[in-house]
């Protein structure tokens, strides 16, 4: 009886707290026209590098064992080493990502943020 609840204990910290721990690459897409820069990317335990991303290029980052956060907020702007805009998006946690899986944000022709899983 004990073991029940700490095994329902370990589920439910597991719902709140995120996706689990992930050791894939994280990227990011410019899909627009225009050369973007990211300043910082909260929600991660470790911080994946960004910086410039120019139009129509991808930048992708090994990550070191990390926790998949539900949200995450973009800190970007058109300008080098500014940030003008956030953006938040929320990361499906019902598929639980496997080592070769990339977690890709792709800034979009509607010069929108979209998070994705690629298999």
């Amino acid at each position: 009886m004990k073991y029940q609840y700490i095994c329902i204990l370990a589920i439910v910290a597991a719902i709140l707290t995120g996706c689990g721990t992930y050791s894939g690459s994280i990227g990011f897409e410019n899909k627009c026209d225009k050369d973007l820069w990211v300043a910082h990317v909260e929600g991660f335990k470790s911080e994946p590098p960004v910086g410039s991303l120019r139009s129509g290029l991808s930048k992708y980052a090994d990550a070191d064992s990390t926790r998949i956060p539900r949200e995450v907020v973009i800190h970007w702007s058109y300008k080098p080493n500014c940030s003008d805009y956030t953006a938040k998006l929320l990361i499906d946690d019902s598929k639980m990502p496997g080592k070769d899986d990339k977690l890709v944000f792709r800034f979009t022709n509607e010069r929108k943020w979209e998070a994705s899983l690629v298999r």
